[in-house]
Formats: structure tokens, C-alpha cells, sequence
């Protein structure tokens, strides 16, 4: 067994030693928002977003009514139904982030962060029923995330304009499909997170939607950059396959 695996076994046991003293430690080990936030861009594994969620609730539960402290534990519901395999309990996961975004904005009703994980949430529950299954989960979601455009178009990278363009790319034309409105939607989002690799896979199948070679192969080439040397981040090598995969349907020089 190599070194890269014993340490990727054993890495969610480190993490969890950083989080359980802010559980059982009592209301002045309470992890700041900061705090969490690290260990939530640190977590790869599903013991570690679950041990997130443990620590907000225990957090709740001294202080109720923070809407920093709910969408934090939609967030976290929502990576944790990403690496679910389980159809019911993926989509008890989005449930759960659908009701903790609501209630951070019954608290906060202009967190452009809430609108965004409600309506993320919405979509990927959408996904999961198909396209005719859920099309009274279109128009929610692209009312919240609207609503956070508005509000505030740099969360996430650029997460709403991401949402949008990804939403208009993948609509028949019937629904609301729009490719142009895609591109523009997804070059947004590059503009505002110009080193978040999803953008850029995004933006590259709108041009190839688009029929527009071209820019989709120098976007990319963009995202082969950002992914290179990521060998123990599943999502960024699962978004370079999906890179090379539409690289290889473009013609050739």
C-alpha cells in the first residue's frame, strides 16, 4: 500500500481532531465562523463535512437565530449530499440545506449566500428527478439565484452567474434554454472567479454548445492549468476528465 494511500485513510482521523474539541469542549471551544470555514475548504471526505455539521449544530443550539451559522449548515448538508450514493439519503441532504438556507433568510432576507445554496440545492434535486419531473423546480431556481445576483454576484466565484449558465445551457430552447444567455452568464463567472476551475469547464461546453471551438479550446487549456498536479482532489480531477473528454470531441487544428 503507497504513502498517498495511508494518508488519505488517515486524514479524516487528523481533521476530526480539529473539530471534536469545538463539539465537546464546551461554548468557549465554539469554532468561529472563520474557523469553520477553513475546515470546510480543507474537508474532503464525507466523515469530515459531517463532523462539520455536528459542530454547527451544537453551535445552534447555544445560539439560535444566526443566519451565518444556518447557511453554513446548508452548505455543508449540500457537500454531503454530493458525496452520497444513496438516492433517499442525497435527497434528505437537500432537503435538510433547502430548510437551513429558508431559515437563514427568514433571519437574514438579503443573504445573497442563503438564495444561492436554496437555490443550488433546488437544482440539484431537480437533477436527480429529471428535467420532466421537475419543472416546477425551474423557475424557484432561477429566482434565487437572481436574487443573489443581485445581491451579490462574487459569492462563490462567481456561483450565481455559474448556476444561471449552467441552467440556460442545459434547457431545451422551449423551457428557457438559451446558449447565448449561457456563454454570457459563464464568462461572468470566469470574470469573477478567474481561478475557480468549474467556471471554466462550464464556459468551454456553452462555446461548444455555441459551436464555437475556438474559445472552448483555449478555455479549455485554462482548466488543464488549474487542474494539473491535483491528485488528491476528487472534484478537480473529476472536472479535468470531463475537460479532456470534451477536448477530445473538438476538431482538430
Amino acid at each position: 500500500m503507497s504513502v498517498f494511500t495511508n494518508c488519505r485513510k488517515i486524514r479524516p482521523f487528523i481533521f476530526l481532531l480539529t473539530v471534536f474539541p469545538a463539539i465537546f469542549a464546551g461554548e468557549a471551544a465554539f469554532a468561529s465562523q472563520a474557523g469553520v470555514d477553513k475546515n470546510y475548504k480543507q474537508a474532503k471526505s464525507l466523515v469530515e463535512f459531517k463532523a462539520i455539521v455536528e459542530t454547527i449544530k451544537k453551535i445552534l443550539e447555544k445560539e439560535p437565530n444566526r443566519s451565518g451559522w444556518e447557511w453554513r449548515l446548508a452548505r455543508s448538508h449540500y457537500s454531503i449530499a454530493k458525496k452520497t450514493e444513496n438516492e433517499e439519503t442525497k435527497n434528505n441532504h437537500f432537503d435538510q440545506c433547502i430548510a437551513h438556507s429558508s431559515r437563514a433568510l427568514e433571519i437574514e432576507p438579503g443573504s445573497a449566500i442563503s438564495f444561492f445554496y436554496r437555490g443550488l440545492c433546488r437544482g440539484k434535486q431537480g437533477e436527480m428527478k429529471g428535467i420532466w419531473s421537475s419543472l416546477g423546480i425551474i423557475g424557484p431556481f432561477e429566482e434565487d439565484m437572481k436574487k443573489a445576483l443581485d445581491l451579490d454576484p462574487v459569492i462563490e466565484n462567481g456561483g450565481p452567474h455559474r448556476a444561471l449558465g449552467k441552467l440556460y445551457l442545459e434547457l431545451p430552447f422551449f423551457l428557457g434554454g438559451n446558449t447565448d444567455q449561457s456563454v454570457y452568464h459563464l464568462e461572468e463567472a470566469v470574470r469573477l472567479g478567474p481561478d475557480y476551475a468549474e467556471n471554466y469547464l462550464g464556459l468551454a461546453q456553452a462555446y461548444y454548445a455555441q459551436n464555437n471551438p475556438i474559445f472552448a479550446r483555449k478555455t479549455l487549456l485554462t482548466l488543464m492549468r488549474l487542474t494539473d498536479n491535483v491528485a488528491d482532489d476528487e472534484d478537480l480531477l473529476e472536472l479535468r476528465k470531463k475537460g479532456q473528454e470534451l477536448i477530445n470531441k473538438l476538431p482538430s487544428d
